[in-house]
């Protein structure tokens, strides 16, 4: 665990003035939150030192945020100069550690362990996508409800996989399996059939070796129960 430098560059606490004027606002105390609007103000804050606690963050005689310390492996806030009622603006560290501790991706690529969340603003559909060198389509896309489509990159996508109802998932394209295919569940359709229990087999085969191979082959396969005699 680490902790993280902050302030001490150009973040100053600005007030809109007459005419929409900035006015700088020194002596503001401006408190540390994790979140844009509510969420939980942080107050493990310390001195430049690293150690000694900081009562109160407060801008100095110019209006700037002093260089303080963020609580352990915080690389971002947000900071307030209106008592916590807002507007607040996200701060990043402006400490070189964080990215030596990996703490940021470097723009040409990287491992992160852990899990990834984000927090995609309202109106936002598209939660990942990926080109290659030349495209001009999302080879791959993935929308915030969790649908994912591909394409060939220079045409639009065309093949698909969302979820269509509660335990279902559906593709609108073709579906080719290279390996193993083994269906668990108890039902099943072929060529647009509703799903329906397997079939049970029965009556006398008669001395019919052809029927008789092909309703083991059925079996085998798991599509009926053979119980003919």
């Amino acid at each position: 665990m680490a902790r993280y430098r902050f302030g001490g560059i150009a973040d100053y606490v600005i007030s809109k003035g007459t005419g929409n004027a900035a006015v700088l606002m020194p002596g503001t105390t401006v408190t540390c939150w994790n979140a844009s609007i509510g969420g939980t103000q942080y107050t493990d804050l310390t001195d430049t030192d690293g150690t000694t606690p900081l009562a109160s963050l407060v801008a100095d005689a110019n209006g700037a945020v002093p260089e303080f310390f963020g609580p352990d492996d915080i690389t971002e806030m947000y900071l307030d100069g209106n008592g916590g009622s807002g507007p607040r603006r996200r701060a990043v560290t402006t400490s070189m550690r964080a990215y030596a501790d990996g703490k940021f991706m470097p723009l040409t690529g990287g491992t992160r362990t852990g899990t990834v969340t984000a927090n995609l603003s309202t109106g936002t559909s598209v939660a990942e996508a990926s080109l290659a060198a030349g495209d001009v389509f999302d080879r791959y896309r993935r929308d915030t409800s969790g649908r994912q489509d591909w394409g060939p990159g220079d045409a639009a996508r065309d093949t698909n996989l969302y979820r269509d109802a509660a335990n279902s998932l559906r593709t609108d394209d073709a579906f080719t399996v290279a390996l193993a295919f083994r269906h668990l569940g108890s039902t099943a359709g072929f060529f647009g059939a509703a799903a329906a229990a397997k079939p049970t087999v029965t009556g006398a085969k008669g001395g019919n070796a052809a029927l008789a191979s092909l309703i083991s082959a059925l079996a085998t396969l798991g599509l009926i129960t053979d119980s003919t005699t």
